[in-house]
């Protein structure tokens, strides 16, 4: 394992080492109602732009998360379960049921146009990471790296683009196994194909505001940038399947085990499917808390900083977490507390847009 992720690491030219996964704290700590105050520069108190957001949201900080010795060790055992099952039967990232049917409803139209088609590519991880790859393989690549979908789509054509589409979306309708996963943990999935969409959607969004970066570099970084979480569920759902032990209706539990794995097995997804060298950095870098402020990685920050926003919202037990990157990303690209809000509200918006155009009218169970 270590020699391929040092090889990983060396491709993608970070030197320095990945600091160890955070585990959830594992001892009662007093979280203050309202944040402290950071000292900046000068003398002067300020809250962070995350703080004042809190402040005019009416929000306090969470309860921390408390977990016994017994509840770490079955996230771990779990977690150690989903590596090996990944590295055993390499699932693949699979479209959601509600887009396959969009998708193959759109193939089947004689008119179908390039831009109609490369609008449902854009809206769903799997259907553009399967793009992505295609473009990007032996029989199609040429002198540059494809790195946006545009232009996959462009050097692929209609026809070539329909033929993938159709063939990912059509493996989670048709394939039993396939349709077995998606049937456990239903609420989960529309989750994580949701956030994913909204966190694309948002990252481009941000970047045309702040004008920083490039709108069709980060759009696509924000699809794929959580792929590890999907696969890891379709892990955890074969290891339902097939009768073994697991608490389907322990919700927590199976989100803590997808943050405890996803990064390291997004990384292995990324590079076994030779997806782009920018959205593979951003997957195996969006959560690390030492990222420099220039070049490529302004890109990476409007990624990090959107997905986080739209993580606070669904899992509040990774505030501290949450806090931190929100805090880091803002520093790094000047955001403050009113664009931060902006931001806010645009990513609710797309929340809810999303989840209405695809039918997410699944809910999580209360607690």
């Amino acid at each position: 394992m270590g020699s391929w992720w040092d090889g990983v690491r060396r491709w993608l030219g970070v030197s320095a080492p990945l600091p160890p996964p955070v585990k959830p704290p594992q001892s009662p700590a007093v979280v203050p109602s309202r944040p402290s105050l950071t000292v900046l520069p000068g003398g002067l108190d300020q809250e962070t732009p995350f703080d004042q957001l809190l402040s005019w949201l009416g929000l306090s900080p969470p309860d921390r998360l408390l977990l016994t010795q017994g509840d770490v060790e079955r996230d771990d055992a779990l977690a150690k379960r989903v590596i090996d099952h990944f590295r055993k039967n390499r699932p693949a990232p699979s479209s959601l049921p509600a887009v396959s049917l969009q998708v193959l409803n759109a193939i089947a139209e004689p008119n179908l146009s390039l831009a109609e088609l490369s609008r449902l590519v854009s809206q769903d991880p799997a259907l553009a990471a399967g793009v992505l790859k295609v473009a990007n393989s032996p029989a199609y690549v040429g002198a540059q790296e494809i790195q946006t979908l545009r232009d996959a789509v462009t050097r692929l054509g209609l026809t070539e683009v329909g033929r993938v589409a159709g063939m990912v979306a059509a493996r989670s309708l048709f394939q039993p196994q396939v349709r077995s996963e998606f049937s456990h943990f239903v609420h989960t999935w529309s989750e994580l194909f949701t956030d994913s969409v909204t966190s694309a959607r948002g990252s481009a969004w941000l970047s045309m505001q702040l004008r920083k970066g490039r709108s069709d570099h980060v759009f696509v970084a924000g699809m794929l940038h959580d792929l590890g979480r999907p696969v890891a569920l379709r892990s955890i759902a074969s290891i339902a399947v097939l009768g073994e032990a697991l608490d389907e209706d322990d919700l927590h539990h199976i989100d803590r085990v997808i943050e405890q794995v996803h990064v390291e097995i997004g990384g292995e997804v990324h590079q076994a499917w030779s997806l782009p060298r920018f959205p593979t950095l951003v997957a195996m870098r969006h959560h690390d808390l030492d990222l420099p402020g220039d070049g490529e990685y302004v890109d990476v920050h409007i990624v990090r900083l959107v997905s986080a926003m739209v993580q606070f919202r669904r899992h509040p037990w990774r505030f501290e977490a949450i806090r931190n990157e929100v805090n880091q990303s803002c520093a790094a690209l000047g955001v403050n507390a009113y664009v931060l809000r902006s931001l806010d509200t645009k990513l609710k918006d797309e929340l809810s847009h999303v989840g209405t155009a695809f039918n997410d009218k699944s809910k999580r169970k209360a607690g």
